[in-house]
């Protein structure tokens, strides 16, 4: 009964993976337009993520406020006007700008996927939200395949032969070779920036089911006699799990093309192991569209892939070649099952606190960009097989919290048993 509105959120969650996919491009497009060192490069994708961190709480007091439709009306504006600035910085060729650019697009981000998560998660049976959830999983990957064959060849076509030519050539001529080429982002975006903004009116007019009313559930937490969002040991472990799960998809996903480089193919070899990597997510998330809750109960399924991942982890740790890399390659199907497990987990029971819940959530993303450097650094000092072992010890996390976690209801040690002391309001 509620297939148009899964379908209206998934098609949001196809907007995320858009944006998400584009900035693997963007990278080594500014690399190039704009002359970025190595540490100006990592600030592309952290100017990006940072906004989650940021403006998560920000974005569940705009949701207290005008509810999630309207949230992500706003948020879709926000994603647009992010979109828009590209167009300004392209004709400058501003760094600042393209950062200001990606900060927006990611508070945006933010307040819609504050909005998304917890609203499909609740659009039906706690029981059955990895499904649902999964099926965004889908919707997500597949608008990333789409960034990656559409937008990609505008913006790196011919980009070797021109990188040969600029180291033979300077001053005027160069600037114009790469004044040329950061104009490439501008086609695109315009269009991007136009489906934004049309989206977001088709979603202000169109009638979603409502969820869980706020008041019903202020009872709920009155009845419990929890003052505090920091009484639930199953959101903030499930914000400690998530965290681990973002950094299992990004190193593997980041990293593999590298990693393939190490256990001796080549750069172009390597490359194909991305498509393997996103096919293979695609089939854990159908996997979990079709079994979930009929044939297993979401919190099974996690713990059966966090444990499937620790054997990958050790398989690829301690074999080589094609087989260690297809050992890291199973573990996009294990990290399928993650988001879609976690979330309903996390917030189970937590009433008038959902939405505060669903922006602690959103701050997970931040192990997105924190545990690839974790990841990088450790196979600086050591090895790449070093860094699996950091991998092992995060799916260990994800299985802790399948297995037991979860299900605390009650801290049993002082220091947070005690923490309304800095409470956070009901929703």
């Amino acid at each position: 009964k509620n297939l148009f509105a899964l379908i209206v959120i998934g098609i949001l969650f196809g907007v995320f993976g858009f944006a998400a996919w584009l900035n693997s491009i963007l990278v080594p497009f500014f690399q190039i337009t704009l002359e970025l060192s190595t540490v100006q490069t990592t600030l592309v994708t952290f100017a990006f993520i940072i906004a989650y961190v940021v403006m998560a709480l920000p974005s569940a007091w705009v949701l207290k406020k005008v509810g999630f439709k309207s949230g992500l009306v706003i948020g879709l504006v926000v994603l647009a006007l992010g979109a828009l600035l590209f167009i300004p910085a392209a004709y400058m060729r501003t760094y600042w700008l393209f950062l200001t650019a990606l900060f927006v697009m990611g508070s945006g981000q933010a307040l819609l996927q504050t909005a998304a998560n917890p609203y499909v998660t609740l659009l039906g049976p706690i029981e059955s939200a990895a499904q649902r959830n999964s099926f965004m999983g889908v919707c997500n990957k597949l608008a990333g395949i789409v960034s990656q064959r559409f937008v990609g060849p505008i913006l790196l076509l011919n980009v070797d032969a021109l990188l040969i030519k600029l180291t033979k050539v300077s001053g005027a001529e160069k600037e114009s070779i790469l004044s040329d080429l950061s104009l490439r982002v501008i086609t695109p975006y315009w269009i991007i920036t136009g489906f934004l903004v049309a989206l977001s009116i088709v979603i202000f007019f169109v009638k979603l089911p409502p969820v869980a009313d706020d008041d019903d559930d202020n009872v709920e937490i009155q009845q419990a006699k929890k003052k505090s969002i920091w009484l639930y040991p199953n959101l903030l472990l499930g914000v400690l799990a998530l965290f681990c799960a973002e950094g299992t998809e990004s190193i593997t996903s980041y990293y593999i093309i590298p990693y393939g480089q190490s256990m001796g193919f080549t750069t172009q070899a390597s490359q194909v192991f991305v498509d393997y990597m996103i096919y293979i997510m695609l089939a854990g998330y159908f996997c979990g569209m079709f079994f979930i809750p009929k044939y297993i109960v979401q919190k099974n399924a996690l713990a059966i892939a966090s444990f499937l991942g620790i054997c990958f982890a050790i398989g690829a740790i301690f074999t080589t070649g094609i087989v260690s890399v297809s050992c890291v390659l199973c573990m996009g199907f294990c990290n399928a099952f993650n988001w879609p497990c976690i979330w309903p987990l996390a917030i189970d029971g937590l009433g008038g606190y959902i939405k505060t819940a669903s922006a602690f959530l959103i701050m997970a993303i931040a192990g997105d960009a924190v545990m690839p450097i974790l990841y990088a650094q450790v196979n600086q000092w050591f090895d790449p097989k070093a860094g699996l072992v950091l991998i092992l010890i995060l799916y260990s996390v994800i299985l802790y919290y399948a297995l037991h976690a979860h299900k605390i209801k009650n801290w049993k040690f002082l220091p947070l048993k005690r923490m309304p002391v800095v409470p956070v309001a009901a929703d």
